[in-house]
């Protein structure tokens, strides 16, 4: 099987980018619509409600696409966003402005308290917190609403990785999501075994 590190994953969407003039709106829409495919087959989508957890970075930008596809196919979804939306930039800013164009439901949440609120009405949760690119400890809200979504031991789909796993070592940053699924992109990365 073949695999990449973070920095040869990065190459190749730039190339994607770059050489092959593909947009990297395009990409992230690809990445986000093969999520909510596999997502479908698994989980029947009128029957479970769906929490999808947001960071502030691309992962979280594919987050808001599989939300998007969820939304659009009438199955109950509430987006939670773990920063402030202001944090978007490029592709992961524009499927944020659509999604508020949609009325997909979105909290912003600062606490776990807050987030536990959400967490108690769902069946299903997409992990889009971080992505392979985490290189530091996971801590502070954070730290705390992972221990949370594990301790909840509801089904859990990550994208590209488990947050909280370093994408080149596949060591744990202090604390990283347990996930039921893993859907990534491109190649495994080092740290997807």
């Amino acid at each position: 099987m073949r695999i990449a590190t973070v920095e040869q994953m990065r190459k190749m969407d730039q190339r994607a980018i770059s050489e092959f003039e593909i947009p990297d709106q395009i990409l992230m829409e690809n990445a986000g619509l093969a999520s909510y495919e596999i997502i479908k087959q698994h989980f029947n989508l009128k029957e479970n409600r769906f929490l999808v957890v947001c960071g502030g970075g691309n992962n979280g930008g594919d987050g808001l696409v599989v939300a998007r596809k969820l939304f659009s196919n009438e199955a109950p979804v509430q987006i939670v966003l773990l920063s402030q939306p202001e944090k978007f930039k490029g592709s992961a800013a524009l499927n944020y402005k659509i999604t508020q164009k949609m009325k997909i439901p979105t909290q912003l949440v600062e606490s776990v308290d807050e987030f536990n609120k959400f967490l108690s009405g769902a069946d299903v949760l997409v992990d889009a917190i971080f992505g392979t690119g985490l290189d530091r400890q996971v801590s502070g809200k954070y730290f705390e609403i992972i221990r949370s979504i594990n301790e909840s031991a509801k089904p859990v789909v990550s994208i590209d990785i488990p947050s909280g796993i370093n994408g080149n070592t596949g060591q744990v940053m202090g604390i990283a999501v347990k996930a039921q699924m893993t859907i990534t992109f491109g190649l495994p990365k080092l740290g997807n075994l």
